[in-house]
């Protein structure tokens, strides 16, 4: 079971919307699961400066996250 903040998908459930063996960081199946959704793929990138969207994922989007760390 994969658990990416409220977001809980077993491997099945992750494979059905593509994301199979290979390595993703969170923010990356966050992102595959907005763009699943029709929704903007923009977790945690540069749109988070100036986003007033309410979303499941909105308070750690928009955290300070240090440079390296991106």
């Amino acid at each position: 079971m994969v658990e990416v903040n409220n977001f809980i998908g077993t491997p099945q459930m992750l494979s059905e919307i593509g994301i199979n063996g290979e390595y993703y960081s969170k923010g990356q199946i966050i992102r595959l699961v907005q763009l699943q959704r029709g929704d903007d793929p923009c977790f945690a990138t540069d749109k988070r400066y100036t986003c007033t969207e309410i979303c499941e994922w909105g308070r750690e989007c928009r955290k300070l996250v240090a440079q390296w760390q991106r």
